[in-house]
């Protein structure tokens, strides 16, 4: 049943969700400023969104665990030095016939290691060496009249991202452009290493180690591809996923909506940003999200701004995670019925939430509504407030309460 039928004034309501999450998201970007996972402004704006649930949940609780959010994206920098060492190496090794070419090998593993590891796998190579912080996620419960035999969760993350340097001082090709180089460097310094090891042609491997230094910048740069000294205000990323579970909830108090045998759960992780921390921290602490016999779905909203660009991901996490085929299928018919021609997609480069509640077993989908190219805002310093667009939020909460009903009355059959 769609939505409007069920409720008469929904449009109504549906836009002044737009302007409940500007007005509230545009209160946490100034008064609790930028969020790195851990930080007191990340835990006083979980807070703040805590307090807001709390007038329409019946259970809203913080749950904490712990991370490391500076040994995500420090696989850049590393790697860039590693990378630039084994430069050194093998051109000494080239040149004065000796085996220092041998110590590009570990330096080469080690750099891709961290790069796989982190970025490419999720997991974490990296943690040990980094500061370990507190963080948490808020968990607000709106209980079933009777027997829970359904259960969905409607989530967005509350952290945001160090500047990405590149995106905001030379926009989506520029950055690219910089990734591609060093990717580039990397595999050119793989071939000269092989034949500096290899090869009895003393002229070669000399011409091949001094080819290295034409990638020696796109190295070096990779120090500052990230500033970890600003943060920034994550206005669409993602608050604006998170006041999508906020509105979830707020329209079906405010129309006293409670579900016979569905439990609706609004998820407000952390450490998003940091590998997916607080999702797999949820359902690390929860199995019974997965045990208990109650039919459970994960619908992620992240970045909802770019209308044009909206998007369902079926595959996750640089697209080597596969998420639910049935959840993905429910939210796009979902928002088939609230006018939205939705196309299931695969995120090319990065991930989302969606990817840790897949890898915990849960049946999980992710709505994203950004320029993949990347969009000039993310993760810079323009995703502020100002740059909201509420009435795509206000889309992005109808899709979400469609996608509740739906499964309501259906589930994932």
């Amino acid at each position: 049943m769609d939505i409007k039928d069920i409720v008469k004034n929904a449009s109504e309501q549906l836009k002044a969700c737009g302007d409940f999450a500007k007005e509230n998201i545009t209160h946490i970007c100034s008064e609790f400023g930028p969020r790195c996972c851990g930080s007191e402004a990340e835990k006083n704006a979980q807070e703040y969104m805590a307090d807001i649930l709390k007038n329409y949940a019946d259970d809203v609780k913080r749950e904490t665990f712990d991370a490391h959010p500076d040994a995500f994206m420090a696989f850049v920098p590393i790697a860039g030095g590693l990378l630039l060492t084994s430069t050194a190496a093998n051109i000494a090794g080239a040149f004065k016939k000796n085996k220092l070419s041998l110590a590009s090998i570990p330096l080469i593993g080690t750099a891709l290691g961290a790069v796989v590891g982190e970025f490419g796998l999720y997991k974490k190579p990296l943690d040990p060496f980094f500061k370990k912080m507190e963080s948490g996620n808020v968990i607000a419960v709106r209980k079933a009249k009777g027997e829970t035999k359904r259960r969905i969760i409607i989530s967005g993350h509350t952290d945001s991202a160090p500047e990405w340097t590149y995106t905001y001082k030379l926009g989506s090709k520029g950055v690219l452009t910089v990734c591609g180089y060093a990717l580039a460097g990397l595999a050119y310094g793989i071939g000269s290493t092989a034949v500096s090891l290899t090869s009895k042609n003393d002229k070669l491997k000399k011409k091949m180690a001094l080819g290295q230094l034409a990638f020696a910048p796109a190295f070096a740069g990779l120090f500052k591809f990230t500033d970890s000294k600003r943060y920034v205000d994550g206005a669409s990323d993602d608050l604006s996923g998170c006041f999508v579970a906020n509105s979830v909830m707020k329209f079906l108090a405010d129309n006293d909506i409670r579900f016979e045998n569905t439990e609706v759960i609004a998820l407000l992780s952390g450490g998003e940003e940091c590998g997916l921390r607080g999702t797999e921290a949820f359902f690390k602490a929860h199995p019974e999200m997965k045990n208990d016999g109650v039919e459970t779905m994960y619908a992620g909203f992240d970045t909802v701004r770019d209308a044009e660009y909206m998007m369902i991901y079926e595959r996750d996490l640089n697209g080597i995670v596969k998420n639910d085929k049935q959840a993905c299928a429910l939210m796009k018919n979902a928002a088939a019925k609230c006018g939205c021609d939705v196309p299931l997609g695969a995120i090319p480069l990065g991930s989302t939430d969606a990817a840790a509640a897949s890898r915990a077993g849960i049946k999980a989908a992710s709505f994203v509504a950004m320029d993949p190219a990347p969009a000039r805002y993310y993760h810079t310093r323009l995703d502020t407030a100002d740059n909201l667009m509420p009435e795509t939020i206000s889309k992005g909460v109808e899709i979400a309460l469609q996608t509740v009903f739906d499964f309501d009355e259906n589930g994932l059959n």
